[in-house]
Order: C-alpha cells, then structure tokens, then sequence
C-alpha cells in the first residue's frame, strides 16, 4: 500500500514524557515542544470548561468597589492533567490585551530564597514588566495624594482642588510634582504606605524600596533586591539589610523559615498593590504537595505563609490558582477550605479518551485521520480497552499509546498501519513490569524479616502444583502463622483482561482446596498493572484485594497486609472454636435439663429432718428413702495422675470447689424442707447447682485434654507448634466459662480464699502458665 494512501504512518505523535510543567517559556506554549510534554494537544473537558469560566469572570470584573479576589485548587492524584489545567490558565491570562501582573511557580521548595531568585518569573523578569510595576507604584502615590488632597480641599494660593485630586486620578498630574507644588512633606506619603503595609507585613523593608524605586539612583539597585539579591550598600544605609529570599544553606531550619516568610511577604506586597490600585494580578503555582516530605518546621511554616497569601489574593483582588494533591490539600485548615474554589478532575470518559488520542494524531501531523478513523491507526478495540485499562487517565493514555505505536512499527521507515488491541495490552505489560521478578521476591522476603513471619516447615502443595511451569503465578513463601493455618504469599503478572482473572481465580481455589482442612489465606502480589475494577472482581473472587508492586514502603505494605491475613484467619479458628463450643453447650445444657429434672425428682422424694436444726453434713443429710441411694461422689480421673504436681493442684482446687458448691446449694434447700416433703429449689438455686454440674463436666474434659497433649506428640511438630496446641486448648476452656454464668455460683468459703467464679476463669491461664515453661524448657 502506498505511503500517502492515508493508511500508513510514520511519526509517533505522542510525548516521550507526558508530564507538562510550568518551566521555561517554550514549556508554557510559546511554541510546542516535540515528544517532551503534555501540553501539545487539548481536549475541552468539563473542568477546563469551569476553570475558564472563572478566570474569565475574574478578568471581566470591573465593580465600583474594587475587584473580587479568589483562590482556586485544582485537586487531584498524578496524572489527572492539573499542570495542563493550569497552563492553559496561563495561555488565557498572557492572551489578554492589557492581562494581569503575573508570578509563575513551578513547585515549592526548601529554600525559596533560591526558588525565589532563579525560578521564580514575574513582572521584573522583562523591562515591560519593570515598567509597568514602576508604573503602578507611581499610580499608588497617585492614588494616596490625591486622597491628601481630597482631605485639605482647598489652597490659598491655588484655591479649590478638586481638579488636582482628579488629575492625579487619572494619571495626567505627576504625584511628585503635585506634592512639590503643595508643599507636602513626603514623608507623610511614606509613613502612608508604611501604615497601609501594615496590613500584609510587618517589615519596613519594603516601604523603603518602593519609595526609593521613584528615584532614578536607586531604581536599579531597588530592582536588583526584588529579584532576590543581596541589597547594595545605599540600600543598607537606609534600612534595607537582607535579601529577600536568603539561601537556607547552613544555617537550617531557621533560615530557611525565614526566607519562606520573606518571599512571601514580597509576593503579599506587590500583590496587595496592584490590588490597591485596581489591577487585575495572578499568582500559579504547581506541586504544592512537595511540602509534605519537608520536615515538619519548615512544612508548617510554609502552610502558614500560604494561607496568609491566600487571604490576601482572596481579600485584596488577586488570582491564586494552585494544583495539590488530596493529602496536601487536607494540611491547610478548613479555614482556607472555605475560602478557595476546589475543581477536581477526574480520568476521562471513554468519548474524551479517543478525543485526546485523535488530538495527539492530529497535532503530530497524522495526515491519515478521516471520519471513520479520526484516531488515525487507533480502531475502536484498541480505544475500548486503551480507557478500560488507563481507566481514562490522561498521563497514564498518553503514555500507553506511545509504546503501543512503537510496538506497532514496521520496517526501517516505522511505518504504522494499525495498532491493534493486543499491540495496547502488548504495552501496558512492558510500561508497567519492568522490576524483575527476582526483584519483587527479593523485597517479599525483607517484608517476611520485617514482621519475623514463620515461614513453613514443609509446603502443604507440592512446587509442580503450587507454581506451574507454564503460568505467572508463583507461590513465593507458605507461612504457618499458627497450627494447621497456611498463609500463600502469590506473585503473578500484570492482570488485564477477564481471562487473567479467571486464571488468577482458579489457581488460588485449587490451592485452598489442596490444603484443607487446613485454614488458608492468600496475598497476591502483581508484578505489573491491574486496574481498580479488576483488584474489585479478584478481592471478591479470593477474599483478599491484590497487593500491586510498588517500590516506596513496599516491605511495609506487605508486612502490614500479612497482618490483616493473620488476624482474618484467627477470627476463623475463633469463629470456629466458638462454633463447636456453642455445640458443646448446647449438649451440655441438654444434659444440665435432664441432670436437673432428675435431681427435683429425687430432692422431691427424700424425706430427712436435719438434727437439732442444723444442717449436717451432706453424708448425714441425705437419708435415703427405701431403695434408694445418694449418688456417690464422682471417682477420680486416671488421667490426673499424668499431671505435673503444680498442674493437678490448680485442677483439684477448682474441683474441689465446684464440689462445695454444689454440696452446700443442696444442703440449704434440704434444711428448708421437712423429713415428709423437703423444699423444692428456686430457680436461681437450681440454675446456679446446674452451672456448677456443667462448668465440673468442662473442668474434668478440660482436665483430660491437657493430660492427653502432655502424652502425646505429633511427630515432626516444633515447639511452637505444640504450645499453639497447648493455647487452643486453654482458650477453648476460657470461652466455655466465658459464655456461663458462673457469677452465681458464689463463694465455697474457707480454706478456699477465691470465689467458685475467680477459680474457674483463672484456671486455664495457671495451667497454661505453668506447663508453657515447661514446653519450652524441655
């Protein structure tokens, strides 16, 4: 096919680096800039609309009482198109006929009487901007005499001023000549302008100069410290001793506080004159989330002069427009929330998206373009799955359509005939995967020394299964946080379609099939890109939200997401240790309904008289009826006789008690009967002499588990394994007192000093206490 049949192109048209900055002129639209910036093409979208619309109503405004001032933050994450905003502020404010005084920042920094001197560009940059500024400085004394004109009204000599006052208004009587002629003393117009400082700064600096600007001698000099530099010894001798932007170099945090305050009393005072007089002014600055890694003294100080220009812009006239991220935004007080416009982009829709390319197409002189094609080599695949991917950010779609035309060259010349919808996956895969994987399992295993996570002593899925050879997906690490638990640490690569979902999905589900019964959690970690819907679908799919590879923090990040896997299967071995508690119980209470209706049978049909009134012992007490017999006392556990000495004690106390317990709850309600019919129990009575039957039943299986773990060992297990075991045993007993009311139970009295309550919660963690020593001694 012919080269100029419209199918074939040949320059890649989109920018190497799609970052647009507020840096040197050609950098501000003077002229584009091939392949080094954003700025190129622009598409209309809803937020320029609005940012224009305010700008433009801020230079239409011409009211009686002086200008309206405002403060606009454009917000948002990287790559949204906020420095692009702002310079198309910039190309509308330079376009105007007779535009405003402007200060252009590209990005805070530490020492700002460096930024201040040499990146910092304003008025004094250009002779025109020098001259109007000493133009508006005349103005303003202009302005100031003739309001001392308007106060003396009349001259002997010259009779009414009123012609004066209105010449000096508009500009066609000098104020100098005027104060000669009336004989006014100039230093009342100085101490003026020091007063009216006085609202935006507390340095007398600045009066001085300005007043000097008006004489020819000084003008330069005066120019030469506005711009940042050190003052000239005639500025010395009249008061003006520092520059206004200090390098912060040795002297530290203090100096660099004070030239933050220092620049930006300077950019208040220029400001606040033009505001003074009438003249529309701007200030743009960029990046001011830079602050936030500053150290905190210096980052405080900074915010507080910013809100400071803030109020003032706002109040006196002035046009701030700024771009912050969120988290800068939320370090200036709600104060200043309430005083600036917040636009926030958003990523562009799928329309705008195909937009920005068939721009970019047509600004690199895509002669190929049509109707049908307005993308040029871009079909309607490619720009689905360009925007499902990038999810519409501007930055993040420029710079896959670059590798994707790259990827789609052919031959010496590069032509392109079409970039297809793999050529975009093709590219989002080398745009986004270029750490190795070495590397990613390298920095995985600083996060397992980070929290000191047990790696497991064998893989619970054989390596052929756990990590295929012909997949991405890599188990990196089985850890064991805890008995029969198994933490997978995944890798995998970029997940972009549904296929690499359903790929992802299947490999986690067979591992928690191949590991059960066993619990069983999985961090997946991407090596790569996976969109915001995408991390959706897989956390739902496999109970936990992907963890994409970034370099900054990324040990933390996955120490802290371990963490959360960890504590998500503990509250399963608790869910489920409660579950089977709950089942206990409730075969437990069964028994206790069954124990208690047998036991008012058999009170109801004891006939005893206790002797001499008293109650006596419960051998004595309970006579039996004909044929029957008083149940006998429980026979010891064989078991117990396995137990450590300090062990067996701590058991046979709590027995013991329960014991009196329920001996005592017994004898009280026979000495309240008669030898023909003995009292039946009130419900709290028999409700408490169930409670102690039960948590008896619980102490002595309790009793019985702990001698079987100290007879048994699972072979292979580690310490830590067996006092795991030793836990979950213990815990199980401190959940089942836990859910019994066992406050009723009272006090068995002396020799037993704790009540039966205190005795029985503190059981599991003496035994646990006592043979955990012993564990790991041995």
């Amino acid at each position: 096919m012919a080269p100029d049949s419209g199918d074939i192109w040949h320059n890649n048209p989109f920018p190497l680096i799609p970052v647009a900055r507020l840096g040197p002129a050609a950098d501000l639209g003077d002229a584009p800039v091939e392949a080094a910036d954003s700025g190129n093409a622009t598409i209309g979208t809803p937020i320029l609309d609005e940012l224009s619309h305010l700008v433009v109503d801020y230079l239409a405004e011409r009211p009686a009482g002086g200008r309206r001032g405002r403060a606009i933050a454009l917000v948002g994450r990287f790559g949204l198109g906020k420095s692009h905003a702002l310079r198309e502020v910039y190309a509308t404010l330079a376009g105007q006929p007779d535009g405003p005084a402007m200060w252009i920042a590209d990005e805070p920094a530490q020492d700002m009487g460096r930024m201040y001197r040499d990146r910092l560009r304003g008025p004094g940059d250009t002779p025109e901007g020098r001259r109007a500024f000493e133009e508006l400085v005349r103005d303003y004394y202009a302005y100031v005499t003739a309001n001392r004109v308007d106060a003396q009204g009349s001259d002997p000599r010259l009779g009414p001023l009123d012609e004066v006052s209105a010449g000096l208004r508009d500009r066609t009587l000098d104020p100098g000549k005027v104060v000669s002629a009336l004989r006014y003393d100039p230093t009342i117009i100085h101490t003026h302008l020091l007063g009216t400082l006085g609202e935006v700064t507390e340095h007398r600096r600045f009066a001085i100069a300005l007043a000097l600007l008006q004489e020819p001698p000084f003008t330069r000099m005066v120019w030469e410290w506005l711009r940042g530099g050190e003052p000239a010894e005639p500025l010395r001798e009249r008061g003006i001793t520092e520059a206004i932007g200090p390098s912060a170099g040795p002297g530290g945090p203090e100096q660099a506080t004070a030239g933050i305050h220092r620049v930006f009393d300077a950019l208040a005072v220029q400001g606040f004159l033009h505001g003074r007089v009438g003249r529309p002014y701007a200030l743009l600055m960029d990046s001011l989330e830079k602050v936030l890694d500053w150290p905190d003294e210096i980052r405080r100080a900074f915010v507080d002069a910013f809100e400071r220009l803030v109020d003032i812009y706002t109040s006196r006239g002035g046009l701030l427009v700024f771009c912050v991220s969120p988290r800068g935004l939320r370090e200036l007080r709600p104060s200043v929330h309430e005083r600036v416009v917040q636009l926030w982009p958003s990523g562009l829709d799928e329309q705008d998206t195909g937009r920005l390319v068939a721009a970019y197409v047509a600004a690199g002189g895509g002669s190929g373009t049509t109707a049908d094609r307005p993308a040029g080599p871009f079909g309607p695949e490619a720009l689905r799955l360009l925007y499902e991917l990038t999810e519409g950010v501007p930055r993040e779609v420029l710079k896959t359509c670059r590798q994707a035309w790259q990827l789609s060259e052919e031959g010496e010349r590069r032509a392109v005939r079409e970039v297809t919808a793999a050529k975009v996956l093709s590219a989002v895969r080398e745009l986004h995967e270029r750490v190795s994987r070495l590397q990613v399992a390298r920095d995985v295993h600083a996060a397992l020394d980070l929290g000191q996570w047990r790696i497991a002593t064998h893989d619970p899925v054989p390596a052929r299964r756990s990590s295929p050879p012909d997949t991405p997906e890599e188990v990196l690490y089985w850890l064991s946080p805890a008995p029969d638990a198994y933490l997978a640490v995944i890798l995998t690569d970029s997940v972009l379609v549904a296929g690499d979902v359903e790929r992802v999905v299947a490999h986690v589900h067979g591992l928690r099939n191949a590991v059960r019964p066993a619990r069983f959690e999985a961090l997946l970690v991407v090596r790569g890109y996976v969109s915001n819907p995408m991390q959706d679908r897989l956390g739902r799919a496999i109970g936990s939200r992907p963890l994409v590879y970034r370099q900054d923090d990324f040990a933390q990040s996955v120490d802290t997401a371990l963490l959360q896997l960890d504590r998500r299967l503990t509250d399963v071995r608790q869910e489920q240790s409660l579950v089977r508690l709950g089942e206990r119980v409730r075969r437990g209470l069964e028994e206790q309904s069954a124990q208690l209706a047998e036991l008012r049978r058999e009170v109801a049909s004891w006939g005893v008289r206790p002797r001499s009134g008293a109650v006596a012992p419960y051998e004595e007490t309970v006579a039996q009826p004909v044929g029957a017999r008083p149940p006998a006392a429980p026979a010891p556990d064989p078991a117990a006789a396995d137990l450590p000495a300090p062990v067996r004690s701590h058991f046979q106390e709590a027995l013991t008690v329960l014991d009196v317990i329920t001996r005592n709850t017994i004898e009280r309600r026979l000495a309240k009967g008669t030898s023909e019919q003995p009292a039946a129990g009130t419900p709290a009575e028999l409700g408490a002499l169930g409670c102690a039957t039960l948590v008896r039943a619980l102490t002595e299986n309790f009793r019985g588990s702990v001698s079987a773990w100290l007879r048994t060992a699972v072979s292979g297990a580690t310490v830590e394994d067996r006092l795991g075991e030793l836990r979950r045993i213990c815990r199980e007993y401190e959940y089942a007192v836990e859910v019994l009311p066992v406050h009723l139970l009272g006090s068995a009295g002396p020799p037993h000093p704790r009540t039966a309550a205190r005795t029985v919660e503190a059981l599991a963690e003496e035994v646990w206490g006592t043979l955990s020593v012993t564990a790991a001694a041995s």
